[in-house]
């Protein structure tokens, strides 16, 4: 009987030693791909996984989808939580002057069934169809506009560079822009509800929005309609190459030469291509006529009037300073409260905003510049729990990038 018990207990601690180093062996062998998810996370996540899946039966490692915002990528790869990453050329140039990143393919996205597009995108910029007094871009002057982020290559930069082609400056012609972040369907959503008079999104959103019944075509009136032959997408803009995904500088070379190979080799019959509906994948193009966009659009940006506005880093440690010395005073009146059963709020929320005391937390190490992991050791809390919370600050805020948070939630103090 106690042999028995024995033998028992035995099996069952093995199988928990063989649990836990399987898990283990896992994480060792995972890698996440960071996906710009200018669609949202869940379409990110159900379009691109079974690639990923693909990827990962051929090279004996584990790749997983990561969706992430503009604000999202840059932190990921500052504070090297993501290994590779997929976004659109723009945006990957604006990266590399910070961040050591290889190119390694490009997308494919003609497909047999689907509209052709000669593997590029570009910008539609739309408007309401009933609105008779915009029919040019001209007409944009004094209008508000909504995008996605001042560095939004697809749902900002390259709809800027045809107005200052047209003679109208984004950045002081036009009234407003309100920037929407992701998905971009709030964009679409702003024009129809009259929240916008006009809206800037990448090639290929207008018709998505058709074909799952969200939007009627009669709805909007696209300005500056371009034909441009192989391209079979509404357009208003000039087109660049499509997506390319890249490996950081966390992956030996070896790796990145096995993840192309696979990417290039994948037949156009896999399922993966089905489920993505893309056609595959191709060498990286150049990216020319991408940085001669991108120096247009800064060039115009950086040309206004007047004092610019410092640097973000510099701004985001001024900011940081203030609430470091406000949070610190908020400790010390937490502990003097203790004693005397008095209860405050949790500081640094602006009217109608409460913050819980981990909030405040967060939000006050965020303003000093810590990245997410340095936050987790700091407060003995897990990674995923820091972006946990810095996701629900951003929504209480109603903020669309850190800078703007820092911003808002500075006015509380003040």
């Amino acid at each position: 009987m106690l042999r028995q018990a024995i033998a028992v207990l035995l099996a069952m601690f093995g199988n928990c030693a063989i649990g836990h180093v399987s898990a283990q062996d896992h994480e060792q062998s995972l890698r996440r791909v960071g996906i710009l998810a200018h669609r949202g996370d869940e379409a990110a996540m159900k379009r691109w996984q079974p690639t990923l899946d693909a990827v990962s039966e051929a090279i004996s490692r584990n790749l997983e989808v990561v969706p992430l915002s503009l604000d999202g990528v840059r932190s990921s790869l500052a504070d090297g939580e993501i290994d590779y990453l997929f976004t659109n050329p723009g945006h990957l140039f604006r990266l590399e002057e910070q961040f050591r990143l290889s190119p390694i393919a490009a997308l494919r996205t003609d497909r047999a069934g689907v509209a052709r597009t000669g593997n590029r995108f570009g910008a539609v910029i739309f408007v309401r169809s009933d609105r008779a007094d915009i029919t040019t871009l001209a007409d944009l002057k004094g209008a508000k506009l909504a995008a996605v982020a001042p560095d939004a290559f697809g749902g900002f930069e390259i709809a800027a560079d045809m107005l200052l082609r047209n003679g109208v400056d984004p950045w002081r012609d036009i009234a407003s822009v309100a920037f929407l972040g992701f998905p971009q369907s709030a964009i679409v959503d702003a024009v129809l509800e009259g929240r916008a008079d006009a809206g800037t999104v990448r090639t290929g959103i207008l018709e998505a929005a058709i074909n799952f019944g969200e939007l009627e075509a009669e709805d909007v009136r696209i300005l500056n309609p371009l034909r441009v032959p192989g391209f079979e997408l509404s357009l208003s803009t000039v087109l660049v190459p499509e997506w390319i995904f890249s490996a950081t500088d966390n992956v030996p070379e070896p790796e990145r030469r096995d993840v192309a190979i696979t990417l290039l080799r994948l037949p156009d019959h896999h399922p993966a291509l089905k489920l993505g509906n893309y056609g595959g994948w191709t060498t990286v193009p150049s990216d020319a006529a991408v940085r001669r966009l991108l120096e247009t659009v800064d060039a115009a940006r950086d040309g206004g009037k007047g004092a610019r506005q410092p640097p973000v880093s510099l701004y985001m440690l001024v900011i940081g300073s203030v609430f470091a010395l406000a949070f610190l005073g908020w400790v010390w009146s937490r502990r003097r409260d203790s004693t005397s059963g008095e209860h405050r709020e949790a500081p640094f929320a602006a009217e109608g905003v409460r913050l819980t005391p981990r909030e405040s937390e967060i939000l006050s190490l965020v303003a000093t510049g810590m990245t997410t992991k340095e936050i987790a050791r700091d407060l003995g809390i897990s990674p995923k729990t820091v972006e946990f919370h810095r996701s629900h600050l951003m929504r209480k805020y109603e903020a669309h990038n850190m800078a703007e948070l820092i911003r808002k939630a500075s006015n509380a103090i003040s």
